[in-house]
């Protein structure tokens, strides 16, 4: 897939999509336990107007700041209130499921 079509899915449908280069250990489709791709999942909140990636076995999350033309930039505050900002690559995604 191109950059600008990566950048419409995630911006327009809740998807469930790797990012090349995060792992995480878990089952593999032989049942044997190794690193495995980690799993992220778009989710909007149409309310409070905000889009936001999380790990799709978790609570953790960032929300997105902006999509731009070849990545998509996100945000979070910790417990202390410090802002952490994380850039994620169109180049690096690989959607799995819409």
């Amino acid at each position: 897939m191109k950059n600008k079509e990566i950048r419409e899915i995630l911006m327009n449908n809740e998807v469930v999509f790797t990012v090349k280069g995060i792992t995480e250990y878990g089952k593999n489709e032989e049942d044997t336990w190794c690193q495995i791709p980690k799993r992220f999942k778009t989710r909007s909140y149409k309310e409070e107007g905000v889009t936001s990636i999380y790990e799709e076995l978790g609570w953790h999350g960032m929300n997105i700041n902006k999509f731009g033309p070849t990545c998509v930039t996100l945000y979070t505050f910790d417990i202390l209130g410090k802002k952490s900002v994380g850039k994620i690559k169109y180049e690096d995604v690989t959607i799995i499921e819409e």
